[in-house]
């Protein structure tokens, strides 16, 4: 026998797909994505690598109530020196691997007359240089470079230092984190009213007393709580995204027009309202219980970085002294932050290790040659490591 299918269930049914499609969000290789179910604590999110491709992939969100629970950090996708900009990032977290789309091409300040955008592509003397994780961060690059390209030369250095900090400038990462939970607190609560009223309340009035009699009443109610969402949603992605008057409109336009989607109105905010900080600025603001080993891991890829094939020198030394400001900047942070101090630590001799890779702690019993996972590492002996212990000690 087969069961029919009521018109509320078909009803239903397409609610609920139209509201877990809002659930999916596209991480990009060099992204990072903190989420949190309920309550305080953060993690680090790894997207489902089967629904992705060479660029990045798909990441679940939790479908129940609250949402705005989700914040991205995007690895800078160039380097910039006061010599120049290259196409090129020394990290590699947290995918673990660099995008085919960094070119390594260099260009000094004197040659760049012209810094545009096309969405999330960096545009340069009108080709295409680099590939932004969002249209937001391709707009803040482009800006910057036509300042540091009309800065004075004895003036850049301090320019991009300055800029490099701000990335791990966790009071400020804080402040605009705290400023977010006070305005998009009431579009939660608003979001959570409306998943209740369309998955909890609908489903048992049509169950008890039908569809046709409360069609109009709920598409009424589905419509209003839409509507009073997006009005809210409007107001403050115009506080936090002043200069996104597009992306405003085409979520906008989606909340009112297909009002499952105005449930995930939070999440369009948070999204990328930390984006511009460093991924450790925004662990040391969102803690959870996997924060230590996180930031553990970024301070060692940005001490003993994967080997690269760039062979132009002006581009590698753009890309070493970026490479070295961060570094600088994170051990800074790392200092700072009391749950961070110490890190990345030691690592522990196991067994008969004989060596172990400083990037990945990986141990040995061959005590040299270059690590098998990380291309470009060299092994370091435990033995060398107590004899440069010893030797520090005695003077």
């Amino acid at each position: 026998m087969f069961t029919i299918i009521s018109d509320g269930q078909t009803l239903l049914l397409i609610l609920v797909l139209l509201y877990l499609a809002e659930c999916l969000i596209w991480v990009k290789k060099q992204s990072v994505v903190f989420v949190a179910a309920w309550g305080p604590g953060w993690r680090v999110a790894t997207p489902i690598l089967w629904l992705g491709n060479a660029n990045g992939a798909m990441l679940i969100l939790n479908p129940l109530p609250p949402s705005g629970r989700v914040f991205q950090s995007h690895l800078v996708p160039i380097s910039i020196s006061p010599a120049g900009v290259c196409a090129f990032n020394l990290q590699t977290l947290p995918s673990g691997a660099r995008p085919a789309t960094q070119t390594g091409e260099f260009l000094p300040f004197s040659d760049i007359t012209e810094v545009n955008t096309d969405g999330s592509v960096l545009v340069i003397d009108g080709r295409k240089f680099a590939k932004c994780a969002t249209a937001k961060q391709a707009k803040e690059l482009a800006q910057f470079i036509t300042s540091a390209k009309e800065a004075k030369p004895t003036r850049r250095e301090s320019l991009i230092t300055s800029w490099i900090a701000k990335q791990f400038d966790a009071s400020a990462a804080k402040r605009v984190w705290t400023d977010a939970e006070e305005t998009i607190g009431p579009i939660r609560w608003m979001c959570s009213l409306f998943f209740v009223f369309l998955f909890v309340a609908t489903p048992v009035v049509v169950n008890l007393f039908g569809l046709e009699r409360l069609i109009i009443p709920i598409a009424a109610g589905m419509v209003l709580l839409a509507w009073q969402i997006a009005f809210l949603f409007y107001r403050a992605h115009r506080k936090f995204y002043p200069a996104e008057s597009q992306e405003r409109f085409e979520n906008l336009l989606k909340m009112i027009l297909c009002p499952p989607v105005a449930l995930r109105a939070p999440d369009v905010l948070t999204k990328n309202l930390l984006s511009q900080f460093s991924p450790v600025a925004v662990a040391s603001v969102l803690a959870g219980p996997g924060d230590k080993v996180f930031v553990r891991d970024v301070v060692r890829d940005l001490q003993h970085p994967l080997t690269h094939e760039i062979a132009d020198q002006k581009a590698a030394e753009t890309i070493g002294w970026m490479g070295a400001q961060q570094l600088n900047c994170c051990l800074g942070l790392v200092e700072r932050v009391d749950r961070f101090k110490g890190l990345p630590g030691a690592v522990m001799q196991e067994g008969d290790s004989v060596a172990y890779c400083p990037r990945c702690a990986v141990q040995f019993v061959m005590d040299e040659g270059e690590c098998p996972d990380c291309p470009g590492v060299q092994l370091v002996a435990f033995a060398d490591e107590r004899e440069v212990t010893l030797s520090q000690t005695s003077g």
